[in-house]
């Protein structure tokens, strides 16, 4: 419950419950208990003691006093149906009263308005049930109430004690009549605020039953009588004469009146007691109290209908949550009003600032209109004012015309003011614009054109006139202003341009473009010598013949005739152009691939007279356009589509499938052992192979299907208007073809294979890049189910999602490769025979961090990475950035050596190898283990990148020993031998990584000239108990030693596993036993350990990590 010191200005519950509510048994017929609730002043209540014989049998009543005369007159507003039970005890009999629902009179309202027959009706029929009820107690207080009649927006709430038993009843009159203590919280709020504005009205002729039904209708107690009103601008309001209320419509009902006989006048409640929007509600809260009515209009000072307050309305700011702040409101209003009057005083020097500010805005306007008067005397053009008020049918009249004006016509101004523009004009005034400039006028649009008038000596000169319309305030046009120019100079020299023009013509003839000239009506005049040899007509034959009989153009493409586009200039006056795919059929059918287009001529008066075709032969250039528009679709190894092109014709055959439901298929087509070719007989013969599989594979399909090269050894077929199971016959057409296709080169003979996806295209498909994707997908699904195979592509399919993952991961590696997102780590390598003295031994490991901040393994992303030729991508982020990371370190390293007394702070990476008993190292002791990949001992530059890396970052080769794994060396057997002997000429070292993984590891080890052997962790992870593991581990050992290489155990997690290759005689360990893998970047815990181990004193100065 919500409570406030707001509570000791209201009520309490007791003193707001009429606790004499008028009650009926369920049996009562609705016609008494209409007849109770009319009447008003009197008594309708029975005594307990009165017999049920007696007046009203059915009728009982709760016997408490009335606490006054506005209560008592409440209770006609709603009637309480009770049950009379008797109940007996040891000692006496009790009558109990039991709620058995409500009527009122918003319910009579509604029953009068639908038409009901309320004859031979009970109460029990009509009343509402259940009644929402209050149960007195010592926790029920008065906002109890206000809130339950808010929530249930209900006028009459019933208070029942703790048996449920009816006490009585809460309404809004009743709280009303019980307020004495809130006038300030009433004082604080204005009518207008709180009031209604939608406000139900009905003229006085409206019937009874018509209000009864507004009521309804709207779900409102009362309708206000109103009469309309003008009061100006030819607006009326509604004035209010009366009011008709549920009540009313009780007492009409009560009394037999013919509700739809009886109009509102003469029924209605007046005069109307009405209040203003500034009022308080503490005034309308007297209002009601001194004149006992419930409801008050709110008009405006001429009286028209503004709103209405109710009852109601005045115990809204009773609301709780509004009343918890009214007592610090009130606290405040003093600080409220000091506000105010520093504010008012604020206001009236803002006020005299403003005036201030006005004056010498006025000023400042009064030299404006001089300094703009001073412009229009003194204006080198001529300005003419003109009073707009004319008549439709005449010229305005001129009221105000400045010193230029009579320079330019010889009129004084008394001479013309109070005539017409028209006074100006003669007979070689052109009559379409002075048509123009009538026509403005009646439009009040503005004008801008050219015209000859007339000086007062009767000389003609040439004006330009701009005249615009000028409105007031109110947007009622009041003036026209005409600035105007003679131009008669400008016009001499146009007419001299246009003979001057006629001229030009003759250059014509001698010009390289061809050109025809017609009349009006399209008829030839005149060709220039090359439209003669262009078209085959002289100047003598085709004079007077039409256009389109000399001139005969069609589209090159459809050889459909093209528009007359002479017509086109001739009708619209504008040049109209028309290229690209125009032929001209000449004379005897010679054709010319030409670009032209078609001016038309004007006169001086502005009259087409004609029009000029130009048109040049543009045969050599189009074909050569034609030649690099093939060059740009095709591939010219094999004349093929290629993949730019392939992919625009798969974008129209999406189009086409979404649109008109078409079915097509797009195979994907990878060639299986193509490498083999190249790489044996040389790109020549790979050419060769590729030109005759075009010519196989174009064989074996449409004339319509479309068959594209998209790059090294793959192509594309795109197979238009083809159901999918169709398609998946001819790629298994092409698949044995291409099988059976044996191909010679010299004194060899290759058979070679191909992986085939298979994509359908339908109106499921969403873009040409999702088409490619999946059938990329299918292709490379075929080629991992062990090639020569076509596979069909399933949006569901296991291998398609595995596919489509590692796609995934190839977005994910090349955007880390461009955001720098990978993460060096390093797994220390410990000496096993004999303790180590300076530097670092470590293998440099690698994690991808996703853009979420989660790192991931290699084991994720690295098989992707081979399958899409990532890998030397990722070799060379690797080297690159170790190679920085060292450059820092031995700058960091040579400032420690050389720095002085001074207190400064040296920054060191996070494998620094620092230790307390020396303040250097000898960056010599160090080694660094990079892994490398196939693609990198497969790529020809590979080496020459490494160089540029050393010598970029002066990196000693020594410390840099590079990994291969078995599998790969043994896979590239020829190129990781000779990878592995330049890079040992620059001075790094090798290891062989997973030794033993392989079948023939020792037959290939003489082969490959590395430094260590890093024993397949297979064989190390149960050394401790498994004897295969010890000999094959001891085995391994003594070869090593004996080719006089170096072993390395991996997997090294337990100290019985330690003590068993230090037994068995291997040099070196590394695992999670000896060290876990650790960051290999600024700031890492490593290097706060490391540091940790230094004092001031040993250094002679401070150092920390910085990054």
């Amino acid at each position: 419950m919500i409570k406030n010191d707001s509570s000791k200005h209201l009520p309490t519950l007791d003193q707001v419950i009429d606790r004499s509510p008028l009650t009926v048994a369920p049996d009562t017929p609705l016609a008494e208990v209409i007849t109770l609730m009319g009447q008003r002043r009197g008594s309708c209540s029975l005594n307990a003691d009165i017999p049920p014989t007696d007046i009203y049998p059915q009728l009982t009543e709760i016997p408490n006093p009335l606490t006054s005369s506005a209560l008592r007159d409440a209770r006609g507003i709603c009637v309480f149906v009770v049950e009379q039970s008797l109940e007996k005890s040891d000692s006496q009999s009790a009558q109990n009263s039991q709620l058995q629902g409500i009527f009122t009179e918003r319910d009579l309202v509604d029953l009068i308005a639908s038409g009901k027959n309320l004859k031979n009706v009970t109460i029990a029929e009509v009343m509402q049930q259940p009644a929402a009820t209050l149960t007195k107690g010592e926790d029920r207080d008065i906002f109890s109430a206000l809130i339950l009649l808010g929530q249930q927006r209900i006028h009459h709430l019933p208070i029942l004690d703790s048996d449920g038993q009816l006490l009585g009843v809460i309404t809004p009159e009743s709280i009303r009549q019980g307020m004495v203590q809130p006038a300030n919280i009433l004082k604080m709020r204005l009518v207008k605020e709180v009031m209604t504005a939608q406000v139900i009205q009905a003229p006085v002729t409206s019937s009874v039953i018509s209000l009864a039904e507004l009521m309804a209708q709207h779900r409102v107690s009362c309708v206000v009588i109103t009469a309309p009103t003008e009061l100006s601008m030819n607006l009326s309001f509604p004035i209010p004469l009366g009011i008709v209320t549920e009540r009313d419509i009780v007492e009409f009902q009560a009394l037999d009146i013919d509700l739809s006989q009886t109009i509102a006048e003469t029924v209605m409640s007046s005069p109307l007691f009405s209040l203003k929007p500034e009022d308080s509600l503490w005034v309308a809260h007297q209002e009601m109290q001194q004149r006992l009515v419930r409801r008050l209009v709110v008009t405006a000072e001429g009286g028209e209908l503004l709103g209405i307050v109710t009852q109601s309305t005045l115990l809204s700011v009773l609301d709780p949550m509004e009343m918890s702040g009214a007592i610090d409101i009130l606290h405040a209003s003093v600080q409220e009003q000091t506000s105010e009057l520093q504010k008012a005083i604020a206001s009236l020097s803002l006020t005299n600032s403003r005036l201030e500010q006005e004056i010498v805005t006025r000023k400042q306007a009064e030299v404006r209109l001089q300094l703009l008067e001073s412009a229009v005397v003194n204006a080198n053009d001529a300005i003419v004012i003109m009073d707009a008020g004319y008549s439709d049918i005449s010229d305005p009249t001129i009221i105000y015309v400045n010193e230029a004006f009579t320079q330019m016509t010889g009129y004084r101004p008394a001479e013309i003011i109070g005539q017409t523009p028209s006074c100006l004009r003669g007979p070689d005034s052109d009559g379409s614009q002075v048509a123009k400039i009538r026509r403005a006028f009646s439009r009040r649009e503005p004008l801008r054109l050219e015209l000859i008038n007339y000086r007062k000596d009767g000389s003609t000169y040439w004006v330009e006139l701009n005249s615009v319309p000028v409105a007031d305030e109110s947007g009622n046009l009041t003036h026209w202003v005409s600035v105007q120019r003679d131009i008669s100079d400008r016009k001499r020299m146009e007419q001299a341009f246009f003979k001057e023009k006629e001229l030009a013509q003759v250059t014509l003839q001698s010009i390289g473009d061809a050109v025809i000239a017609t009349d009006s009506h399209g008829y030839i005049s005149t060709l220039n010598p090359v439209a003669e040899k262009l078209t085959g007509w002289s100047t003598s034959e085709a004079k007077g013949l039409p256009l389109a009989g000399v001139l005969r153009i069609v589209d090159e493409t459809t050889r459909m005739p093209i528009e007359n586009i002479a017509q086109i200039a001739l009708y619209e006056g504008r040049i109209v152009d028309q290229g690209h795919n125009s032929l001209l059929i000449a004379r005897h059918n010679r054709e010319f691939a030409i670009d032209h287009c078609v001016a038309p001529i004007h006169a001086s008066n502005g009259t087409i007279v004609g029009a000029v075709v130009v048109f040049r032969d543009v045969t050599q250039v189009r074909t050569q356009a034609r030649q690099l528009t093939w060059q740009a679709t095709h591939d010219p190894l094999t004349q093929l589509v290629n993949r730019h092109e392939f992919e625009y014709q798969l974008e129209h055959a999406l189009h086409s499938s979404q649109g008109y439901g078409q079915e097509h298929v797009m195979l994907y087509l990878d060639l299986d052992r193509f490498k083999i070719v190249n790489d044996t007989s040389g790109h020549v013969a790979g050419d060769e192979l590729l030109r005759q599989v075009s010519q196989l594979l174009k064989s074996n399909i449409r004339k319509t299907d479309i068959l594209a090269r998209l790059g090294g050894d793959e192509f594309a077929v795109l197979l238009y208007n083809c159901p999918p199971e169709q398609g998946l016959d001819v790629a298994k057409l092409l698949l044995q073809n291409i099988q059976e296709f044996r191909f010679a080169w010299q004194d060899k003979t290759f058979a070679i294979g191909v992986s085939i996806g298979l994509v359908a295209i339908n109106r499921k498909t969403v873009s040409t890049s999702a088409v490619l994707s999946a059938a990329d997908l299918a292709c490379y699904a075929a080629k991992n189910k062990g090639r020569n195979r076509v596979q069909v592509y399933q949006p569901g399919d296991r291998e398609l999602i595995k596919q489509h993952g590692e796609t995934q991961w190839v977005v994910e590696i090349n955007q880390a490769l461009e955001d720098n997102r990978f993460r060096l780590y390093s797994q220390p390598i410990v000496h096993l025979r004999e303790l180590p003295t300076t530097g670092t031994h470590c293998e440099i490991l690698l994690r991808l961090q996703l853009q979420t901040g989660q790192l991931v393994s290699p084991m994720a992303f690295i098989p992707a990475a081979e399958r899409y030729n990532l890998m030397h991508a990722i070799d060379r982020w690797v080297i690159r950035t170790l190679f920085s990371n060292l450059s820092q370190i031995f700058t960091a390293n040579l400032l420690v050596q050389n720095h002085g007394a001074d207190d400064n702070i040296v920054t060191l990476p996070a494998c620094c190898p620092l230790s307390n008993s020396q303040a250097s190292f000898d960056k010599y002791s160090s080694l660094y283990a990079i892994n490398l990949s196939g693609d990198s001992i497969n790529e020809e530059k590979f080496i020459d990148f490494i160089q540029e890396q050393f010598s970029l970052y002066q990196i000693p080769p020594e410390i840099i020993c590079f990994e291969i794994t078995e599998t790969v060396a043994i896979a590239n057997l020829s190129k990781a031998a000779c990878l592995i002997w330049k890079l040992k000429e620059l001075g790094c070292q090798f290891a062989l990584d997973d030794f033993g993984s392989g079948m023939s590891s020792f037959a290939y080890l003489k082969n490959l000239p590395v430094d260590y052997i890093k024993i397949d962790g297979n064989f190390i992870k149960n050394l401790a108990e498994n004897p295969i593991d010890i000999v094959m581990v001891e085995a391994i050992t003594k070869i090593a030693h004996a080719m006089g290489i170096k072993t390395i155990a991996e997997y090294v997690e337990s100290q019985a596993v330690m003590d068993k290759l230090k037994e068995l005689g291997v040099d070196y360990g590394q695992g999670y036993y000896l060290g876990k893998p650790q960051t290999f970047t600024f700031g890492s815990p490593i290097v706060e350990e490391v540091l940790g181990e230094f004092s001031v004193d040993s250094l002679g100065f401070e150092t920390k990590l910085a990054c």
